[in-house]
């Protein structure tokens, strides 16, 4: 037996001990008029218990106070204030029909007192008899028509039963007690709505604006119960006594702009949303919201483009300093292809708020784009200084090293990224292969062969470390088998990529295949987005073997003037000038 239950069993002993049967219980009907009053001696000593169970009550000692209000009420079995202490203690102990029959017997010993009358409400409602409890509330109500503490409690009850008729009537009850309310009105309203009767909420609403001409929550309301019925010229009135009242009002000026795109006033709509955009008082949220919708447009509907990036502005304009609305500018600039000057709003952004990770990558991302490594390096050293644990900024870090051709500090930055990676297979992989990249450029090439490796071992299907690695491996004229395998692995993953149709064929030419050779780098050729200077050296070679030696000397003069022209990290051969000079190959 736990200690509650001993608690509550003990309760039922003291006071029923003296039952004659011992099928009697505590729920067995009871009738004050057959309870003898007690003597004063017998009153005292309840008084006594009494007052000490509340002192334990109040200390938290419940079950010292519960034995004490049963030693009351055995004492003086019209004890109602004993009775009416026990119904709340077992109630709170989870003893509901005990605590019913308690609360009924403090009730039927002082029918008039509301806080009894209120916990055996409580009691029948907590055991979801809610026909007892809404009883106990009308009984209530009509003995004391003037307590707003019942006739409110009645309302809940009734708006939760969903007795809207009744409910109404209380309304009114209430309202002819302590006058108009607005929070009763708005109540109201909805009860009318849940009613089916807009006709009514509407004359409720227009009672509560005349009460309060002024208030533009009010007068919204308003219009859009006009609106629900039906009346778009009424609703049109109010929208501009809105902006009467409070002119450049922001929520007015937004709701015109709703009425008039439903009318099909596209320009009329555009210039109300413009004026609002213009407003401080409507924050960067709301416009935020209103621009998450214009990004979907847009871009479903090119009409909607120019609008969207004229609010850009504005929003730019009137919130200069604001982090989110310069990301929004970004995010719409940098979709269109506009790097640079999203470039501008996320470094404000970044700059307002640099606890925001998202401003740093997005940041990025375009200095990526714009292949700007030295403002990439700037960047990500600047976003590692509030975010030294996240991988992905040593991933842009490495690469802006990795392009600006310092290659210790691009191993060092992947290295980072790959122990902080640890558990994302995917991007710990792409590190890997970086790795592998960079440590070829130091002239490290079984460590960088192990990191290809180990990027393959990740994940066996990573098209990028396959041909890089294989690459390198036909540079060095080593395991040419294994690179062709790699190779043509890579080609099935991504089959028109031009860098691994390019290492494809070179591979065949240092097997001796020229003219497979020949048909890969020149497919290549012809599926790069631009010209690549190492591709058309390979090229000129794979011609060279195959006697076109005129035709391979025009793609070597190619590769060598975007070899001067570009900062490509790859790096045509050493070879190169000497072929182009000498009109042979040199190997």
């Amino acid at each position: 037996m736990t200690q509650k239950i001993l608690i509550i069993a003990l309760t039922l002993v003291v006071l029923f001990s003296g039952c004659r049967s011992k099928e009697q219980t505590v729920t067995q009907t009871w009738d004050p008029s057959q309870v003898e009053e007690v003597s004063q001696i017998r009153q005292l000593e309840s008084t006594a218990r009494l007052i000490e169970a509340g002192k334990q009550r109040m200390l938290g000692n419940y079950a010292e106070a519960l034995l004490l209000y049963a030693e009351a009420a055995k004492a003086d079995p019209r004890n109602s204030a004993a009775l009416y202490y026990l119904a709340k203690l077992h109630a709170q102990q989870g003893y509901m029909q005990d605590a019913q029959e308690f609360a009924r017997r403090a009730v039927a010993l002082d029918p008039d007192n509301k806080y009894f009358n209120m916990v055996l409400a409580d009691i029948y409602f907590i055991q979801n008899k809610n026909e007892e409890g809404l009883k106990v509330q009308e009984s209530l109500a009509s003995r004391f028509p003037t307590d707003l503490n019942i006739q409110v409690s009645i309302l809940s009850t009734l708006l939760y039963l969903e007795r809207y008729e009744k409910a109404i009537q209380v309304f009114e009850h209430i309202e002819s007690i302590s006058g108009f309310n607005n929070e009763l009105s708005l109540q109201k309203q909805q009860v009318f709505m849940e009613m089916g009767r807009v006709d009514l909420a509407l004359e409720e609403a227009k009672k509560l604006v005349s009460y309060f001409p002024g208030e533009l929550a009010y007068l919204e309301l308003l219009a859009s119960l006009y609106e629900e019925n039906d009346q778009p010229e009424k609703t049109y009135e109010i929208y501009n006594q809105m902006l009467e009242l409070h002119p450049n009002n922001p929520m007015a000026l937004l709701l015109l702009s709703d009425y008039y795109r439903s009318t099909g006033e596209t320009e009329k709509s555009f210039s109300k949303l413009r004026e609002a955009f213009k407003s401080p008082e409507l924050g960067v949220d709301g416009k935020s919201r209103i621009m998450v919708s214009y990004y979907f447009l847009s871009d479903e509907d090119p009409s909607y483009l120019e609008q969207a990036l004229e609010l850009c502005s504005i929003l730019t304009e009137v919130h200069p300093e604001d982090a989110q609305a310069q990301a929004i500018h970004g995010d719409f600039l940098f979709r269109e292809g506009n790097y640079e000057d999203a470039w501008e709003h996320y470094h404000k952004a970044a700059i307002a708020d640099p606890t925001e990770l998202a401003y740093w990558q997005q940041l990025l991302n375009v200095e990526a784009r714009l292949q700007d490594y030295e403002s990439m390096l700037k960047t990500s050293e600047k976003a590692l200084e509030y975010f030294f644990e996240q991988p992905l900024l040593y991933f842009f870090n490495g690469l802006a090293h990795y392009f600006l051709k310092n290659f210790n500090e691009a191993v060092s930055a992947f290295r980072m990224g790959e122990e902080y990676s640890f558990g994302d297979d995917e991007l710990q992989g792409q590190f890997f292969t970086l790795l592998g990249d960079t440590y070829y450029k130091l002239n490290e090439y079984e460590r960088s062969f192990r990191y290809y490796q180990r990027a393959i071992d990740l994940n066996p299907d990573d098209a990028y470390a396959l041909n890089n690695y294989s690459y390198y491996l036909s540079v060095r004229g080593t395991d040419l088998d294994r690179a062709l395998r790699m190779s043509a692995r890579s080609l099935e993953l991504d089959p028109d990529n031009a860098s691994f149709q390019d290492t494809y064929g070179w591979i065949k030419y240092k097997m001796g295949d020229f003219a497979e050779a020949r048909k890969w780098i020149r497919k290549a050729i012809d599926n790069s987005e631009e010209p690549n200077a190492v591709v058309l050296e390979h090229y000129g070679d794979v011609l060279y073997q195959l006697g076109e030696k005129d035709q391979a000397l025009v793609y070597w003069k190619r590769a060598l003037e975007l070899d001067k022209e570009g900062d490509d990290v790859e790096g045509v051969s050493e070879f190169l000038e000497d072929k182009v000079r000498e009109g042979r190959l040199i190997e």
